[in-house]
């Protein structure tokens, strides 16, 4: 007998993002304030770590959160930073990743990449690569564990691409594909959509910061995300006692 899928949504009160290269931060405090974790939303973003070309990685939230006595799991589609034969068989990361850096000393987002990976292993985090299926975020949601993700906002929005780090100027021929931070907060089987908690107030594919997009649509986007050094899920839990 075929199990029937009831429609699941968190209660994720996420605020607006402050600016243009703080929408991860926004996310993972969204996250913490779902767990009844009290921390001011400026406080997060201090202590976040941020690239030098603006913004942050998955990674760097992940390591916040550990560091915050949480335990984080990503699940990566970068294959910019991780070869899928290094998830096949017994195979030390840690090793792999600076042989990578080291052959590859040239790439320096690459290298800050790297390294925060070399971190968020050290602290105790978990890196998965496998398929991404609705089956995967449903897993989660189940269980009542919001999932933050980094995507591609130019392809979740289907936005022109953009230029401007604060300024943000769309552009379909000077722009760049934009990456950005979610929350996906639940699922309804019946439309086969996820349930989006965004940190940008005035977004370009809904009037709040609470909508739904397809399956298709989400995971497609998180794929895409990969031009800009994420395409990945990020899982932050309590630890358990």
């Amino acid at each position: 007998m075929q199990t029937t899928i009831k429609e699941k949504i968190l209660d994720v009160d996420i605020k607006a993002q402050p600016n243009d290269v703080t929408c991860g931060p926004t996310c993972l405090h969204g996250v913490y304030n779902y767990y009844g974790d009290v921390i001011p939303l400026k406080e997060v973003i201090q202590q976040v770590s941020s690239l030098s070309t603006g913004g942050t990685l998955a990674v760097l939230l992940g390591i916040h959160a550990l560091q915050r006595g949480y335990e984080a799991t990503i699940y990566t589609f970068n294959l910019h930073v991780f070869d899928p034969s290094w998830f096949k068989g017994k195979v030390d990361l840690v090793a792999k990743l600076k042989a990578q850096m080291e052959a590859k000393a040239d790439n320096e987002v690459l290298k800050a990449a790297s390294q925060a990976y070399l971190d968020f292993l050290s602290l105790g985090g978990t890196i998965k690569y496998e398929a991404l299926t609705p089956a995967l975020m449903r897993s989660y949601l189940a269980k009542d564990i919001p999932i933050l993700s980094g995507l591609s906002a130019t392809y979740l929005y289907d936005s022109p691409r953009e230029y401007g780090e604060f300024d943000v100027v769309y552009d379909d021929i000077k722009g760049e594909p934009s990456g950005h931070f979610v929350i996906v907060n639940g699922y309804d089987p019946d439309s086969r959509q996820v349930y989006i908690a965004d940190p940008l107030k005035y977004n370009p594919i809904s009037d709040h910061q609470y909508y739904k997009v397809s399956y298709q649509k989400m995971i497609t986007s998180i794929m895409l995300g990969v031009v800009t050094y994420d395409a990945n899920l990020l899982m932050v839990t309590p630890k358990l006692n």
